[in-house]
């Protein structure tokens, strides 16, 4: 069995605490051939936010088309990711970002093929840039009943919250996104692990 589900509601039907998790989720919970304690973690993932966005460059009139990605975990409540729960986010971060970082170029996005891929919807290869997993904390439930809000342990305001879900915020650094031809330059620090803070090198 794997360890207890940190979400509960309490139902008002039947006046008891239920834990907030789907069937299937409930069934893997309990299956006495999936132990926590043997090294295997379930870890769901709350949001996965892509938005597709055309940028037009006038003085050369040409345009580009770009699927812009990433994973959200979402707490309630100042709740915090658990040690296996962060090291599997960590090596997902890891893995989903197509973002790149140099000692001379800083933070860019490599040019070529390597962020292509076929878009069913579109029907032909779109480019992709994929910002990793983010951590996004509430003090209460959600943005109407908390004190205060953090991304990637900082700070932010409501405002700053919805520039990020529309990607009009970069998701790595909180400014305005980018996504003109050419490699985004900024500080070697500005990219933390982020979820535990230690820089992504």
């Amino acid at each position: 069995m794997t360890r207890s589900f940190n979400a509960h509601y309490h139902c008002s039907v039947c006046k008891t605490w239920q834990t907030q998790e789907t069937a299937f989720g409930r069934w893997i919970r309990n299956n006495p051939k999936m132990r926590s304690n043997e090294g295997y973690c379930v870890t769901d993932l709350d949001m996965a936010i892509s938005e597709y966005k055309t940028v037009h460059q006038f003085k050369s009139g040409y345009s580009r088309d770009f699927q812009l990605l990433m994973d959200i975990e979402i707490k309630t409540m100042g709740a915090d990711v658990s040690p296996a729960q962060r090291d599997t986010l960590h090596i997902r971060n890891q893995l989903m970002r197509n973002r790149r970082q140099t000692p001379t170029k800083g933070l860019f996005f490599q040019a070529g093929n390597a962020n292509e891929v076929f878009s069913v919807m579109n029907g032909r290869k779109i480019i992709v840039r994929c910002y990793g997993v983010h951590l996004l904390r509430f003090s209460g439930l959600g943005p109407d009943d908390s004190e205060w809000i953090s991304w990637d342990q900082k700070p932010i305001a409501v405002d700053q919250l919805t520039g990020l879900l529309r990607f009009d915020l970069d998701p790595d650094t909180l400014t305005p996104i980018d996504l003109r031809n050419h490699h985004l330059h900024v500080s070697k620090t500005v990219l933390p692990l982020l979820l535990d803070g230690s820089p992504l090198c």
